[in-house]
């Protein structure tokens, strides 16, 4: 990574979650690989010390092929553009900590996919030709993300900011059972969605930084479908400012 310069790529499940996203770029590219449409442009707001801030974005749809799919055309855009520093996934998630309320933010520190099961050949949850169960980010990403966070919490919409882990499978969770038996088998779980494990083992092949924040949409019982609906129409015009509020605060993330 330059000294000044940053490459950040944006990935969310669905449109929704990263509409206001082209509006604050400028000098847009559009590029389309096979069925995914990717933007590229610059920041137009200018920070001090910082010459120009790069944003690629995509959006993947629903599930772990979709995402892994989607951050590898990222990664692999293979334009005239430096490398991707960051690689962040963001959007909305149901919640598995009963503490936790809608418009909250949860920071994975660990990623884990709650549907991979290669038993009794391998334990429960361990990605057999990686022989890893969780993904974690690097520690100077989630330190600047809480950083950046500050400025958010319990400020216009947001509530509080938690960090945890987050489980990703191929599944909507609407039973509060679920929750109960995914909890009683994963340490300090916070969140429940369909992309953020897969993005981040994709990283991790691939030995590019990354970061998955969510806000909390549902509570993963009876109601989430509702509450779901309701929520993700009102989140559209409020998921800038998740990137935004990390943006500004890009010239103190120092990756080694």
């Amino acid at each position: 990574m330059s000294k000044n310069n940053f490459h950040i790529a944006v990935l969310s499940a669905m449109p929704e979650e990263i509409s206001s996203l082209k509006n604050k770029l400028k000098n847009i590219q559009n590029f389309k690989l096979q069925n995914q449409e990717i933007i590229s442009g610059i920041w137009k707001e200018e920070l001090s010390h910082s010459n120009e801030i790069r944003i690629t974005s995509s959006w993947s749809g629903w599930g772990k092929v979709n995402s892994a799919q989607a951050a590898t055309k990222l990664i692999y855009l293979n334009q005239d553009f430096p490398k991707i520093d960051l690689l962040i996934f963001t959007g909305v998630a149901g919640s598995a900590d009963n503490n936790l309320k809608q418009w909250d933010i949860v920071v994975g520190d660990a990623l884990i996919q709650h549907d991979m099961d290669a038993s009794p050949i391998f334990p429960k949850y361990v990605i057999p030709n990686i022989n890893k169960s969780f993904f974690k980010p690097r520690k100077e990403v989630l330190k600047w993300t809480f950083e950046s966070f500050k400025e958010l919490e319990n400020k216009i919409c947001f509530k509080k900011v938690y960090s945890g882990t987050i489980a990703t499978g191929d599944q909507f969770i609407s039973d509060k059972e679920n929750i109960i038996s995914l909890k009683s088998e994963i340490t300090n779980l916070l969140a429940v969605e369909m992309e953020g494990a897969s993005v981040a083992q994709v990283c991790f092949n691939d030995n590019v930084p990354w970061l998955i924040v969510r806000v909390i949409s549902d509570s993963a019982n009876d109601n989430a479908v509702t509450d779901f609906n309701d929520f993700v129409s009102e989140y559209e015009s409020k998921s800038w400012l998740i990137i935004q509020s990390l943006l500004k605060n890009i010239n103190h993330l120092k990756l080694k």
